[in-house]
Parts: structure tokens; sequence; C-alpha cells
């Protein structure tokens, strides 16, 4: 009997202390960790490539070679055509507004788009005013490098500093600087250039584009490469009916001794402004000086291309 009083109470010793392990150590299943939701203010990263394709032909489409393809002027579409051409780059205007955008649009002769003076707007009130010909709204900046900054594309942004009165010269001053920073903060400095007004105030503004961001700068200044250099410049970009030879007073030949980069715009098929050559003897000449230019400016970018093909240019 004693030793079953033993046994018992070492029984009941084991089951007690068993009892008081699991007591101490519960089998309650943990929660999982909570997803933090993502933070709304946190930029969303996009991989985008950071330079274009190879390009095998030196053509500007002159707002999108609107006039050859029938699209709108500054337009997606008409980009969308420079891209489909495979053109070296699409020339497109560009305005500062209220906001602080940079909009794509080419305004008329008193500077007004969609009858507002780009600057006293903001660009969702210039979009409002009135949409493109093909029902596009206007275009900025951001939407044009949307486009561009894609795998396989060559196609460049050529952004024209339009001129404005010499009493409004901040406004085109700020369209570059802003245009800038956005191109900056996209790491599309290899999809963009500009070309300058002649106007040297925003000329000496726009040359802080080449030193402190890298992108390349053509000036329209009516002066020799001693002028352009004055300014810090080492391409010109010249009106082929204006300055250039055979009708003005530049020489291709003056840039390219002094070292210097030259584009001619508009080289074209048909009259249709004041800055196109469009005779055959005088397109011929541009062709056949084809490999001296850094660049060349049409309304007509597919003929342009398939002239020079013909003439064993590319």
């Amino acid at each position: 009997m004693k030793l079953f009083k033993v046994l018992l109470g070492v029984a009941l010793a084991v089951t007690f202390v068993a009892a008081v392990q699991s007591c101490e150590k519960p089998d309650i299943p943990q929660p999982k960790p909570v997803e933090q939701p993502d933070d709304p203010d946190e930029p969303e990263v996009v991989d985008r490539p950071t330079e274009p394709a190879p390009c095998d032909n030196r053509v500007v489409a002159h707002r999108g070679g609107a006039r050859e393809s029938g699209k709108p002027d500054n337009s997606r579409a008409g980009l969308m055509y420079a891209m489909a051409l495979k053109c070296y780059a699409m020339e497109c205007d560009i305005y500062w507004t209220k906001d602080n955008n940079v909009v794509i649009a080419h305004a008329t002769d008193t500077y007004f788009i969609n009858n507002l003076r780009p600057w006293q707007y903001t660009l969702e009130e210039l979009r409002k005013a009135g949409k493109l010909k093909n029902g596009e709204t206007l275009p900025s900046l951001e939407d044009f490098l949307d486009i561009v900054q894609v795998e396989g594309n060559c196609t460049k942004l050529c952004l024209d500093i339009k001129n404005l009165d010499s009493d409004l010269t901040q406004y085109p001053i700020k369209a570059v600087q802003r245009a800038c920073e956005i191109i900056k903060e996209r790491h599309a400095e290899k999809f963009c250039e500009f070309i300058c007004t002649g106007n040297e105030t925003v000329a000496k503004a726009a040359a802080t584009c080449m030193t402190v961001y890298g992108i390349p700068v053509g000036w329209m200044g009516n002066k020799g490469p001693s002028g352009h250099k004055a300014l810090g410049y080492s391409w010109a970009n010249l009106s082929a009916a204006s300055y250039m030879s055979p009708y003005g007073a530049r020489t291709i030949d003056e840039f390219k001794n002094a070292g210097m980069q030259i584009s001619v715009f508009n080289v074209d098929k048909e009259s249709g402004d004041g800055n196109a050559v469009y005779k055959d003897e005088d397109v011929n000449y541009y062709i056949d000086r084809y490999a001296d230019l850094r660049c060349i400016c049409t309304n007509y970018p597919d003929w342009m291309l398939k002239r020079l093909k013909q003439q064993g240019k590319l």
C-alpha cells in the first residue's frame, strides 16, 4: 500500500509539472505582419531607358511632319509619325505655363494657344480651352517624354525655345529652365536637344543647358562663328531661306572651318513658310552638303529620307 501511494504521488507530480509547462507555453497562433500601405507621396519608380537607340539619319521632322502626314502639328500623333519613320528628331515648340509646366504647342504670332497666353494660365486651363483637331488634348513635355523614352526608339525631341517680345523674355527663359529640370528628373538628357531663338538674353540663359545639364543647344543667331562662340555655342541652327547660302551671308563652310556644327531649317518639297527652301536646285544644294550638316529640318520627313536614300546619302 505504501508503494502504491508513492507511485501515485510521483504520477500526480509528473502530471502537474506537464500541466504547468503547458500553461507556460500555450500553443497560440501568432498574427501575420500587417502589410503597410504604399506611401502616396512616394514617387513611382519607372524603369525607362536613358538614351535612344542608334539612328542612321539626321532628319528632323518639323512639328512632327504635320504638313506631310496631315496630323496636327506638335501632336502626339505627329510624334508617333516621326518615330515610325525613325527620324533623328521631332522639332516641337515649348512654352512655360502659370503652374510651372511646359506645354508643347505652336502659338500664334501674338503668342496665343487656344486664345490664351500660356504663361497666364495653367496647363489644365489651356487644355480646357480647346483640343487639337484630332481630339487630342494639348501635350506637355512629360507627355512627349513618356512616348519617346521607350526601348528601341531612336527619335529625340528637338525643343524649340520660342521668341517673345523683348518685355516678355522671362517666359522663354522659364520655359527652358523648367524643361531642363523635367528632363533631368526623367534622366532623359540624351533624348532631348534645344534650339534657341536669336534673342541674346534668352540665348545666354539657354547656354546653361549645355554647361549645367549637358543637353545640346543650337542657337539661331544670325551671326558668324565668332558671335556664336562668344555666347558659348558650338552649334548654329540657321534658316535655310534667310541666312544660309545660296540666299544669305552665312555659309556652311565658315562654320565647318571654325570647328562648329551647323544645321538648317526648313528644306521642303513645296512652299509653305518664309523659312523654307523648296526649289529643286536649293534642295539638292543641302542634300549635297548633308555630310557637313548636324541635322536637316523639314516639313516632309518621309520625302526627305527618300531623297537622301536616292542620292546615296543614307
